[in-house]
């Protein structure tokens, strides 16, 4: 075996031995030893003395650098490195430290001959030592012999001396003694806390959660991962070979561990093994039990807050590794390598893009209702049409409050109101969404794009979902009803807000003071009196406010845009509340009605305010004196009486006011006399400017 020198030149094993004091050799004939050393001989850590006599001299004389003669030995020097010895083998062992054997099919690199040509099975497929037993094959000899002693002989010599495991490698019992007994894990990912018994199992995880590589690569389609054992499971689906086959019935199996569960389940005398009752997991926020011990980690995490996953691109941290996974797809790599063939359309999955193809262009809905006549593309999406529809069954619940859901995936979404989670974050400004459709919507904000169209009038919107709220408006449909009263609504959120009106319930409770209320929104808001964080901010000016809705109104001010517009009048609105409100002038109609007395409004504001008259609270309080307000504007006028701060100025005196309604109430009073001379001088002065302009229209 050759191996290179720093200078790139080739050098022997036999040269590598050659000292640099004076250029002496010590050769192989001097010392006795032959060429035929054994890789077995290499790695036992014992052999014959350097001498070749078969004494077996100890260590201490081997290590003293005096042969038996008493002459002393010469010493051998390493042309790389200091590394010096007296001993010709342990520096033959010393040189392979150096020497660098590459593959010539890929970047893999080892000292060791015997691990390359390990390595070059994997390239060529050869498994030269076939079982006698089964169809199984290895490629190393130690492999098949763990094999016939694991699944065929059943023996299994390496005793656990802590319980009554059993293993057929000291590897396996190695490996559980660490983890069950020891509870040591050694090898700690350097992202995250997780920490692992084996390299091998680390190197998993780094490769799921964090880099996302998936190396094993099937050859019949697209599909890859980052374990050997799940590839070879999965090309196996591709044909109907079970390898391991029974020979003591007809049963054949894709799997080994299938095979390996047969064989104990069925042909095997052993005394079934009573299997202990797992320890539940009990979470010290909630009532949450779990036997799943990761289950129970990941649960935490939703009282917590903790985000451990951390994107290696941006500041995005997710609580779990399949949100972050999800989060670099959509984010970063933007990977969506299936196409279709009939539109502009790709998706990240080959089965999205089946589904894609199956449900807009082929028009097949294979899977029928029973009990009415939806169809649906996909066996799933009709479960969850039963369930929703049919027997209102709703399994997935939440831990944390009464949410439940038909689908899971529901349910997760929902978790992320717990969590704060938003994994979708727009590149372009500093908004985040926890779903992906939502991000969508948003991105049309800075494109402008606006695909969904009305056919009725000029209306377009960037979300599908408003369009369809927007034609109820052509026909007046409100198919959301409460089951109590007459109310109605377009929305189907706006019903289930209504429905607290009759059932008095207030989920959520302030911590700092006695509020409550039937909205999470309502509360968050709340939250920002004792916070006094507004964390939508202008970028125009210095306004901020704790309601995006509220920054969006306060934009139009600068914009000046007012898109909304009636049909009967030609008003024009800023905002589709406003315009609403105004439409009730039109129509009459005072949707918002009081159920303790007759009183009905156009204005969801005025009833909130006037409501406050039934109950009597006044949440809004000034920090100076004590006074409480219903409204939030009264707060704000009572607290310009504590300020030296007059804005409103009089424009005929030196008379300032807090408010403006003083103000109005000051001219009156005093100037109500010389806004009466003004106003018949202003009066003057126009009609000096019409009479050239009559005097043309009349020629």
């Amino acid at each position: 075996m050759m191996a290179s020198t720093e200078d790139g030149n080739l050098m022997s094993e036999e040269e590598y031995t050659k000292t640099d004091n004076g250029g002496s050799e010590t050769s192989e004939s001097e010392t006795g030893e032959g060429s035929g050393e054994t890789e077995s001989e290499e790695w036992s850590g014992s052999s014959e003395s350097e001498t070749g006599d078969g004494s077996g001299e100890s260590e201490s004389e081997e290590w003293s650098g005096a042969s038996e003669s008493g002459e002393k030995q010469k010493t051998l020097s390493c042309p790389h490195c200091h590394y010096e010895t007296v001993h010709k083998r342990r520096m033959k062992k010393h040189a392979r430290t150096h020497r660098t054997l590459r593959c010539e099919q890929c970047d893999y690199t080892t000292s060791q001959s015997v691990r390359l040509k390990r390595h070059m099975a994997t390239h060529t497929g050869e498994r030269p030592y076939h079982c006698g037993h089964c169809e199984f094959s290895s490629a190393r000899k130690d492999g098949l012999f763990n094999h016939v002693r694991a699944v065929h002989g059943g023996e299994r010599p390496y005793q656990c001396t802590y319980c009554d495991y059993a293993a057929a490698q000291n590897a396996q019992l190695r490996d559980h003694v660490m983890a069950k007994h020891t509870n040591t894990k050694p090898h700690k990912c350097a992202l995250c806390e997780y920490s692992a018994v084996t390299k091998k199992s680390l190197k998993f995880h780094v490769m799921r959660s964090h880099t996302g590589e998936k190396p094993y690569k099937c050859e019949l389609c697209n599909y890859a991962t980052h374990r050997k054992q799940t590839l070879k499971t999965h090309v196996a689906t591709h044909s109907a070979d079970k390898p391991y086959k029974c020979e003591m019935c007809d049963y054949s199996a894709v799997q080994k561990t299938a095979f390996k569960k047969h064989m104990l389940n069925k042909h095997t005398e052993r005394k079934p093994k009573i299997r202990k009752e797992r320890k539940k997991h009990s979470c010290p926020h909630c009532e949450y039990e779990t036997i799943n011990k990761s289950g129970m980690t990941k649960h935490i995490r939703t009282h917590t807050g903790e985000k451990p996953f951390k994107c290696p691109q941006c500041d995005y941290a997710a609580a779990q590794s399949n949100s972050l996974n999800a989060h670099v797809r959509s984010m970063h790599s933007g990977e969506r390598p299936y196409h279709c063939g009939h539109c502009d359309f790709s998706a990240a999955r080959k089965d999205g893009l089946f589904i894609h193809v199956r449900t807009v262009h082929g028009g097949e809905r294979a899977y029928q209702c029973t009990y009415c006549d939806y169809a649906a593309a996909q066996s799933g999406q009709l479960k969850d049409h039963i369930m929703a529809k049919h027997t209102n069954t709703r399994p997935h619940k939440c831990t944390l409050c009464d949410f439940s859901s038909v689908t899971k995936k529901a349910l997760k979404l929902h978790m992320r109101t717990h969590t704060g989670e938003k994994p979708y974050r727009c590149e372009l400004c500093s908004y985040a969404a926890c779903q992906k459709g939502l991000l969508k919507v948003h991105m049309a904000k800075h494109t402008g794009e606006k695909p969904y169209k009305c056919k009725l009038c000029g209306y377009s919107s960037a979300a599908k979902s408003s369009l369809k709220v927007h034609m109820a408006t052509h026909s007046g449909e409100k198919p959301y009803k409460c089951d109590q009263c007459e109310y109605a609504s377009v929305h189907a959120f706006a019903v289930k807000k209504h429905m607290a009106i009759h059932t008095g319930e207030k989920p959520f409770r302030c911590e700092h003071c006695d509020f409550s209320s039937a909205r999470q929104a309502d509360l968050k808001r709340h939250l920002a009196k004792h916070t006094g964080e507004k964390p939508h901010k202008c970028e125009l000016c210095d306004y901020a406010t704790v309601d995006s809705y509220k920054l969006k109104r306060h934009i139009a001010t600068h914009t000046g845009e007012k898109p909304h517009k009636c049909d009967i009048c030609g008003y024009a609105a800023a905002q589709m509340s406003t315009l609403k409100d105004h439409m009730a002038k039109h129509t009459g109609e005072k949707p918002h009605q009081c159920q303790e007395c007759g009183y009905s409004t156009t204005k969801r504001s005025s009833l909130v305010m006037h409501m406050t008259r039934h109950t009597g609270e006044r949440p809004y309080m000034c920090e100076v004196c004590g006074y409480a307000a219903a409204a939030r504007g009264t707060l704000k006028q009572h607290m310009a009486t504590h300020a030296a701060v007059k804005p409103h100025r009089c424009d005929q005196c030196d008379y300032s006011a807090a408010q403006i309604a003083h103000l109005r109430r000051h001219k009156a009073k005093k100037h109500a006399a010389e806004e009466k001379v003004l106003e018949e001088r202003r009066t003057m002065q126009m009609t000096k400017q019409l009479r050239p302009h009559v005097k043309r229209q009349k020629t």
